[in-house]
């Protein structure tokens, strides 16, 4: 779940949906920023339901009473969020090898610079995976480069941070009140676009400037479907009934260049 503070409530957007607007914007990029487009529907799958694991977690809210604060995917009991990632990674090779390895990627690189003892050891896991499957595809599938998994890599890291900045953020915040992790912009360098550094600027509560800007269309329209919840009403025992009956609100954004 993304959480984040509202006044008097809390707004809480599902891991799942987050991930379906990952899948809006690679959706419309465009083919001429794309490298080796016969891949392109496998890659946006991958993008579009890279955080499908978190279904069942996001159905099971964790409330800190001492905190008074709802968990958020960031502080979520790690071991219960590695199983989930886990279990999501073996459901994608059922149906597509190297979305699977896509996520496993994704999933591993949470925990590159971690401490934790059950995170270095799912890094590690993972890494194994990958090695393995990398060379299923390099060799068997579909003939892979290096640099081609690097972009698609990168780009849905980018996607998955582009959506993360617009359910992250307080809607329309200034560049000081931003959250610190894209401030300076996003950290992915996609070789089409000559390794230009992307930035995000809120320009009022309901559009985001966007640059470079790698579309098909000049107006990307996103429809962000959240829940707000009530403070006060919420304990540990309240707090899956809370989300349960809240109504689903949608917030209109649009991104332009």
């Amino acid at each position: 779940m993304i959480t984040r503070e509202d006044g008097e409530g809390v707004i809480c957007i599902e891991q799942n949906e987050h991930g379906l607007i990952s899948g809006q914007l690679v959706h419309q990029w465009r083919d001429d920023l794309f490298l080796r487009t016969d891949l392109k529907p496998r890659v946006t799958y991958a993008i579009t339901h890279h955080d499908r694991s978190w279904i069942p977690l996001d159905r099971k809210l964790e409330y800190s009473e001492e905190e008074g604060k709802v968990a958020s995917f960031i502080d979520y009991p790690l071991k219960r969020k590695l199983r989930a990632y886990e279990q999501g990674v073996d459901q994608f090779l059922k149906e597509d090898v190297y979305a699977a390895y896509l996520i496993s990627r994704h999933y591993a690189s949470f925990f590159e610079n971690g401490e934790e003892k059950e995170g270095v050891s799912f890094m590690a896991q993972e890494k194994q995976r990958q090695k393995r499957l990398f060379s299923q595809l390099l060799y068997k599938d579909i003939s892979l480069t290096k640099g081609e998994e690097t972009f698609h890599f990168d780009l849905l890291q980018l996607c998955d941070n582009l959506s993360l900045y617009l359910c992250m953020n307080t809607w329309g915040a200034s560049k000081e009140e931003e959250i610190s992790w894209f401030k300076a912009g996003f950290p992915q360098r996609l070789r089409p676009l000559n390794g230009e550094k992307f930035q995000a600027f809120w320009q009022s509560e309901t559009e985001v400037r966007l640059t470079p800007f790698p579309f098909h269309t000049n107006r990307l329209h996103i429809r962000l479907p959240y829940k707000k919840l009530i403070k006060e009403r919420l304990t540990r025992l309240t707090i899956t009934e809370e989300y349960k009956k809240a109504p689903i609100n949608y917030h209109p954004i649009v991104i332009t260049p």
